[in-house]
């Protein structure tokens, strides 16, 4: 992971709070994952697109802030 790996170039311990910032970042990538998925089925049912554009549609709107 990149966060562990950013911990040891810095030479930080894994320290409790480091620990919770790890999970909220996982739980950030996951969320972001399936925003990108639900878009691109959105766009299908809707839209009628294929696969491939469905999730290059998905991309920019599941990437700006709410």
């Amino acid at each position: 992971m990149g966060a562990l790996l950013a911990l040891t170039i810095t030479h930080t311990d894994l320290t409790v709070i480091a620990m919770i910032g790890i999970i909220l970042l996982i739980g950030i990538v996951k969320k972001n994952a399936i925003m990108m998925i639900d878009f691109a089925l959105a766009a299908e049912r809707l839209e009628g697109k294929k696969r491939a554009r469905r999730h290059f549609r998905g991309l920019p709107a599941a990437l700006r802030p709410s």
